[in-house]
């Protein structure tokens, strides 16, 4: 990327809304983590037997929803659901 394109970015970033930031942030957090969930299990895969990386996966999956209060959803929770902003 360029710096030029750097800053065209950033500007573009500096003017949204609160509200759109947000949801900015949300998706690329979101990106971030997939891609990272995609590394280790890639990872997991040359290094550890079958056994060793579903025990680690079990592992992660317990630490993102149980201590982190981070729970999957899915396709099919969200299904028929409308998007309404706050306050609606």
């Amino acid at each position: 990327m360029t710096e030029q394109e750097r800053r065209k970015a950033f500007q573009k970033v500096k003017s949204f809304s609160n509200d759109r930031f947000w949801s900015w942030m949300n998706y690329i957090h979101s990106r971030a983590y997939a891609k990272a969930a995609q590394h280790y299990e890639e990872a997991m895969s040359i290094v550890l037997q079958p056994k060793q990386a579903a025990a680690v996966k079990a592992k992660a999956l317990e630490i993102r929803e149980t201590w982190d209060g981070m729970a999957t959803i899915t396709m099919d929770d969200t299904e028929a659901a409308d998007l309404q902003s706050v306050g609606v």
